[in-house]
């Protein structure tokens, strides 16, 4: 039955890496599996769970990442180069936005959990919180593991 569920939920991944452009395969891809692989471990979907829980997953993951990764990190990105040469009034017009865009992906988090609750159980998905987080810092412990190993070559 695991085997079942993981296959799909492969399955799911591997189309949605399919649809990513070239560049962007390699490293991304592989945390993205282990990441897939992790998390239903964790939380041991049924074939039906993992059926309808990996799309709403992956279009929720996609969103949080346009909103992280291209608004909020364009508007830093700009703001650090900007900081020496705006005005107080641009700045809080700037923190506003910062905090627009936070606003966006608590809703975003909201509907993501609303949808969930149809699909797997209210345990379920603060398993889900509790292995995002448990994947995300041993990715860390790994990156702070190499990092050292670098340091003694």
């Amino acid at each position: 039955m695991k085997k079942l569920i993981l296959l799909s939920c492969l399955f799911f991944t591997t189309l949605n890496l399919m649809a990513q452009p070239p560049g962007r395969k390699g490293m991304k891809d592989k945390i993205r599996t282990l990441k897939v692989e992790f998390i239903t471990d964790k939380l041991d979907l049924s074939s039906d769970e993992a059926e309808k829980f990996w799309p709403i997953y992956n279009a929720f993951e996609k969103a949080c990442m346009e909103l992280r990764h291209e608004k909020l990190k364009d508007l830093e990105d700009n703001l650090k180069k900007e900081i020496n040469v705006i005005s107080e009034a641009e700045a809080l017009s700037k923190l506003n936005e910062m905090i627009a865009i936070e606003d966006e992906l608590l809703q975003l988090k909201r509907s993501f959990r609303t949808k969930l609750e149809d699909i797997i159980s209210n345990k379920k998905i603060i398993l889900l919180k509790i292995a995002e987080d448990g994947f995300n810092r041993r990715m860390m412990d790994r990156l702070k593991h190499r990092s050292k190993e670098k340091k003694f070559q």
